[in-house]
């Protein structure tokens, strides 16, 4: 049963997490860094990986296991480091 209600939570979070975030996280990079006009595809990797770490820790939490929670959501900021990888070879390939 803990495994439906995590995957419920997880996805119900994740989807109202990722609709909402992709909306603050453009407000918030266009408005502390001046001349930086954000990539939509930089804002949904950016989105979807708050949203993830976002959905799963509530989906932990709700089970009532709060080591697994804390150590996923370290795991999922962790990977988030990918996008600035990404970034950064795409631009070399472009020049």
């Amino acid at each position: 049963m803990d495994f439906i209600i995590f995957g419920f939570m997880d996805n119900l979070v994740l989807i109202i997490g990722m609709y909402y975030s992709y909306a603050s996280v453009e407000f918030y990079l266009e408005k502390y860094f001046e001349n930086i006009k954000a990539n939509p595809l930089i804002l949904a990797c950016v989105s979807a990986g708050l949203g993830n770490t976002f959905s799963d820790g509530v989906g932990f939490l709700v089970t009532g296991n709060f080591a697994y929670m804390s150590l996923t959501m370290i795991g999922c900021l962790i990977g988030m480091i990918i996008i600035p990888i990404m970034q950064i070879s795409r631009k070399k390939q472009t020049v």
